[in-house]
């Protein structure tokens, strides 16, 4: 096994809060009968020989130094092989039954648990456990504890003493089987202190504070576990973790180096605590509720060695419902793009539950065994600090900003502290899924999608059946003609499969969460969409709820680089058209090409002339077409200076008829334009009021020959020739 410096995140210490009528495990509450009809303490103390600390904590020594992928020893096994037939005194209450007591105590425990390999209780019986000054009870446990399998375990109760009253009324005759085969002596990782003392460290922020919001759900699935592996005494976290048949089957997922080499009697004794946590921001835990045994599904045989570390099981029996859990939902995809944000839940050294914040995207990481079997993350700073893991919080789930569970912890580096956090690495939910072997045994894949459905993401699903409500809303509801409108679904909980139907759209179905589509007629369309969730389905229909409006024809305009070049010489043409054409359709005379659907063309001109230009621009409201005469001029253009504004040249010259005149001026004032043949005939005059700088003088319908073009302003005259071709 490779060796890495890193600390395994596990050793979760207990702390519980003890009131006189605490329930914890599945019990009916009550108070004991000892204490109802105030007996005398007059019953049977068994003492028993204290464990070998000096061994046990050189061996604590040796194993948290060397001891790879297994959590550190919190208590050891103390023997006991006792039964309410050969220990404890049976005390007689007239009228109403009798009661059976019994004293156990192992010098200097911090805690003790206890142990059964065959436990029954007939129905009506009832048994409580308390501590020496019966501050902290636990029970009434009745025949709605009994195992199948005779193996029970009860939890911690505080100090190195422990009672066990069992109650049998005068009606019942069967005996009740309860043999006490070990304790679990704790001697370090317990805390018992409810001053504001905690075990986890300072930076750690409740689930209740502000951090907390939003992710109700995913804190009612995480859980932690009393772990039992042969005479070893251990504490871990996880959750309880939906599959594809939403049958609230009490799957749980944890780390395989949690459960390391339990058995399956050891297992039959983990202990799930439940709503373990603070009610207020910065308060004090209150009651939890557990569950045990659990059977082993599937794992990382490895331990993290060589694989992604999870560990499923499945927790015996029915999960009540008042506990209010929450069946978390899984992401199994590869892809960090639903990780830029989220949060790990967790109980940091057995502490009330705690929520730790990441907001960078989750990384794929080799680190542990050289493998992409885990997701690496860095700690974001919150509105109340910096919330990390710690000791304590291995095999808790790591949420995506869709509040699906991505991986469970494996651990972080030595140096983890407050003031200098560890990223944290998460066995990938990715991995677990079918890579860590090819049987079920190593697999989620047959457990958390038993029909082969593909799902890649799974929502989550609450203890009650809860049917969907569909609602939904779009970005605009009154788009132009062409518009895309996109829809977000508000369907809720546990959403699964959504059925669009989008009336006058493109596409008009759809089974994504969150469509779109394009609306290219006008008028007034539905929108209609069923959900399903584990618990049924819903539709909402929004009559005329996307109103399309008719989208303006264009306004077709465009310029171009230049309009005046040489023979040979390219434009580019740029359309400035309102109103958003889809389409261009052009026409260049002259030009090459002659015509263009392109936007915005290129077109070279190789012959000497004045050529117009033609745009006819299109949208789904219609079309518009400009044309531009003698927009662009070809040939030779004089270089003669210009001495004053009503001097002109002329060009092109030679040409084919059409001659542009090009002003010294912009605005020359009047100017007296006259045209002449080679006899001095006048063929045409005109007068040019304060006119532009160039002006299209069109001989194309005279013959062929030699003309004479006089400009007159006041008492300036400018006489140009020029040669018309055919």
């Amino acid at each position: 096994m490779k060796k890495f410096t890193i600390v395994f995140a596990f050793n979760l210490v207990m702390a519980l809060l003890w009131g006189l009528h605490l329930q914890a495990q599945v019990s009916q509450g009550g108070t004991p009968y000892s204490i109802i009809f105030q007996l005398a303490d007059d019953y049977q103390q068994l003492n028993l020989p204290q464990p070998d600390m000096e061994s046990i904590r050189a061996e604590d020594l040796v194993n948290d130094a060397t001891r790879g992928p297994a959590p550190p020893r919190m208590g050891v096994s103390v023997l006991v092989d006792r039964n309410t037939q050969n220990v404890g005194t049976w005390t007689e209450i007239p009228g109403s039954g009798k009661v059976w007591r019994l004293q156990i105590e192992v010098k200097d425990a911090l805690a003790l648990g206890v142990y059964y390999d065959d436990f029954y209780i007939p129905e009506g019986g009832e048994l409580f456990l308390y501590n020496a000054d019966k501050s902290q009870v636990l029970g009434a446990y009745t025949h709605e504890n009994n195992p199948s399998n005779k193996l029970f375990a009860t939890e911690f109760v505080k100090g190195d003493k422990v009672t066990l009253e069992y109650y049998q009324p005068e009606s019942v005759q069967e005996e009740a089987r309860i043999n006490i085969s070990e304790l679990a002596y704790a001697y370090r990782f317990i805390n018992y202190t409810f001053d504001g003392e905690r075990e986890a460290w300072w930076c750690m922020i409740d689930v209740a504070c502000p951090e907390g919001d939003g992710w109700e759900n995913q804190i009612d699935g995480v859980a932690r576990i009393s772990i039992k592996i042969g005479y070893n005494y251990y504490w871990c976290s996880g959750s309880l973790i939906n599959n594809t048949d939403n049958d609230r089957k009490n799957y749980f997922l944890t780390a395989s180096h949690c459960g390391g080499s339990a058995n399956a009697g050891d297992l039959s004794q983990w202990i799930f605590y439940f709503n373990y946590q603070a009610t207020t921001c910065g308060g004090s835990g209150g009651g939890s509720n557990s569950k045990t045994g659990c059977v082993l599904k599937a794992k990382d045989p490895s331990q993290a060695d060589a694989g992604s570390d999870f560990y499923l099981v499945e927790i015996n029996g029915s999960i009540p419902g008042f506990y209010g859990v929450f069946y978390n939902g899984w992401n199994r995809t590869d892809d960090n793009s639903d990780a830029g944000n989220g949060v790990g839940i967790h109980h940091p050294a057995g502490d009330i539950k705690k929520i730790s914040t990441y907001d960078t995207p989750l990384q794929s990481s080799t680190f542990w065994n050289g493998l992409p079997t885990h997701w690496k993350l860095f700690w974001a700073e919150t509105e109340n600090g910096k919330s990390i893991m710690q000791g304590g919080s291995s095999g808790s789930p790591v949420f995506d900003s869709n509040g699906l569970i991505m991986g469970d912890l494996t651990g972080g580096y030595t140096s983890n502290s407050c003031t200098n956090p560890s990223p944290a690495f998460y066995g990938k939910i990715w991995y677990s899924w079918d890579q860590n072997g090819s049987t079920p045994s190593t697999q989620l894949k047959p457990w958390l999608d038993p029909g082969n459905t593909g799902r890649e993401k799974l929502p989550g699903v609450s203890w009650e059946e809860i049917p969907p409500t569909a609602d939904f809303t779009a970005d605009t509801t009154e788009p132009i003609q062409g518009d895309t409108v996109w829809f977000t679904d508000l369907s809720e909980p546990g959403i699964l499969d959504w059925y669009w139907s989008l009336e006058g759209a493109d596409p008009d179905t759809s089974n994504e969460r969150n469509p779109w589509a394009i609306y290219n007629d006008t008028g007034y369309f539905d929108v209609k969409l069923k959900v399903v969730n584990a618990d049924g389905e819903d539709t909402t229909t929004k009559v005329s709820y996307i109103h399309v409006n008719p989208l303006l024809p264009p306004d077709a305009k465009f310029t171009a680089d230049t309009t005046a070049i040489q023979p040979g010489e390219t434009v580019h043409f740029t359309d400035t058209s309102a109103n958003e054409p889809t389409s261009w359709y052009w026409e260049f005379e002259g030009g090459s090409p002659s015509t263009s659907t392109l936007q915005n063309p290129a077109v070279r001109f190789n012959t000497a002339g004045a050529y117009d230009i033609k745009l006819v621009a299109t949208n789904l409201g219609g079309s518009d077409t400009l044309v531009k005469v003698d927009y662009i001029m070809v040939g030779t253009v004089g270089t003669e200076e210009l001495a004053e504004p009503s001097d002109f040249k002329v060009y092109p010259n030679p040409g084919t008829g059409i001659f542009v005149l090009e002003f010294a001026g912009e605005e020359n004032g009047q100017i007296v334009l006259e045209v002449s043949d080679t006899y001095g005939k006048i063929i045409r005059r005109q007068t040019l009021e304060n006119r532009g700088k160039t002006f299209v003088l069109d001989l194309s319908g005279k013959k062929e020959g030699i003309y004479f073009i006089k400009t007159t302003a006041g008492n300036k005259q400018v006489v140009k020739k020029v040669s018309l071709i055919k």
